[in-house]
């Protein structure tokens, strides 16, 4: 017999199961995998954007949309600086980059992150079993009694479903919470892949893999019309483009099938009418110079051929023979170099997925079903997905910690 069970040992599992433990429960983690914490593992990259330095907790949720407000007490109770504190009492240094973003410090990552929830968990009693995918959650009248792990009935008081959504399946997350929830009555908010690269048909980028943009605007054209943008960073691959902007874009609800295409705005601080103005009397001033040496010193110098090759400018036409039409479409083209025929990637590729159980069904204030007693969520497994910016991962501390004493607390009463 054990107090908890905890179904998922990725970051809100073990979150939870090391605030229960810490509670005085006796709990086991049931892992399907061979090891916990793999989606963890590639998280950022292996870098692992744990949180951030946002304070305002109205702010931080709204990232969050509609769903945000179920988040209010989690996050108030467990908040960006409770979370940087935690790791670094456990020997974990941490940094700001780009003065909002935390990570890991020095040549520290993923692996030191979850190294530090197993040893909160191990420290604390928690037992392990590994290679034990569940297959129930088994109930009698309407209350939690048991979990069938690994093939074995276990007993237990109480049980948080944290195997989160199913992005990057192959590291275990390929739905089983969901199907876990509704065999017990639980709705599923239709699941999608959010936070994935994006391909695309045009030529221009093939000699442009690995080239980086920084500070970049992205804006997504879907059947004509604009439809979302988003700032940030960008990287080229050999299919298309990944990176922040590429990922929160796809965070946005559009239509996958229709006639996509992104366009990069290169100069996001510039309008359209500014950026003229200054090319004209830069054509003016250097009316000698072909074209290609002008834009040269408007843009990186890698992405000056897809400017010319977007424009279909002659990039060794000297400035004097440029007409006004043709300065436009220079213009327009670095205010908007076009990626066409886009595609998403699907649930492989996804950092995050969208949807989830539906938070109608879930007391915030405690992660609780409503519907079966001693039954909790945590995690990505709930109807809940932010931007890029250690927003959701705070999302599976907060909610893993809050889930993690909610249960303890429940299985004492039921002693």
């Amino acid at each position: 017999m054990y107090d908890v069970i905890i179904i998922g040992g990725g970051a809100a599992g073990l979150m939870a199961a090391g605030f229960a433990a810490k509670e005085g429960a006796k709990v086991l983690v049931a892992e399907k995998m061979v090891t916990c914490g793999r989606k963890l593992l590639i998280s950022g990259s292996g870098r692992c954007n744990i949180t951030n330095t946002m304070k305002d907790t109205k702010q931080f949720v709204a990232k969050f949309g509609k769903n945000g407000r179920f988040l209010y007490q989690a996050i108030n109770s467990f908040t960006t600086s409770d979370v940087v504190s935690f790791f670094n009492s456990k020997g974990l240094k941490t940094a700001v980059e780009k003065g909002f973003k935390v990570f890991p410090a020095g040549e520290a990552g993923s692996a030191d992150v979850l190294r530090v929830l197993m040893g909160f968990c191990v420290s604390g009693g928690v037992e392990f079993i590994s290679s034990s995918p569940v297959a129930n959650v088994n109930t009698e009248g309407g209350q939690v009694v048991s979990v069938t792990a690994g093939g074995r009935d276990i007993r237990c008081r109480a049980a948080v479903i944290a195997c989160g959504g199913k992005s990057y399946p192959a590291t275990g997350s390929s739905g089983d919470g969901y199907t876990l929830a509704s065999a017990l009555g639980h709705t599923i908010v239709e699941p999608r892949p959010v936070l994935v690269p994006a391909y695309t048909d045009s030529e221009w980028i093939k000699d442009l893999q690995g080239v980086s943009l920084r500070d970049i605007r992205l804006i997504l054209v879907s059947d004509g019309k604009n439809v979302a943008s988003a700032d940030g960073d960008l990287v080229f691959t050999d299919k298309g483009v990944s990176g922040p902007a590429v990922y929160d874009i796809t965070g946005h609800e559009f239509d996958r099938n229709a006639d996509n295409r992104l366009l990069i705005d290169l100069l996001p601080l510039k309008t359209q009418a500014e950026l003229d103005s200054e090319l004209e009397q830069s054509m003016r001033t250097n009316n000698k110079k072909i074209l290609k040496n002008i834009i040269d010193e408007c843009v990186m110098s890698s992405l000056v051929p897809a400017v010319f090759t977007v424009s279909g400018i002659d990039p060794m036409l000297k400035a004097s023979n440029l007409s006004k039409k043709d300065r436009n479409k220079l213009v327009s083209a670095m205010k908007g170099l076009e990626l066409s025929g886009v595609q998403f990637a699907g649930f492989e590729r996804a950092v995050v997925t969208a949807g989830g159980v539906s938070l109608k069904e879930i007391d915030g204030r405690s992660m609780s079903s409503t519907i079966i007693d001693g039954l909790f969520f945590a995690g990505e497994v709930m109807d809940l997905d932010a931007p890029t910016g250690g927003y959701n991962l705070q999302m599976c501390w907060s909610t893993g910690r809050f889930a993690g004493i909610s249960c303890a607390e429940y299985a004492k009463k039921k002693i």
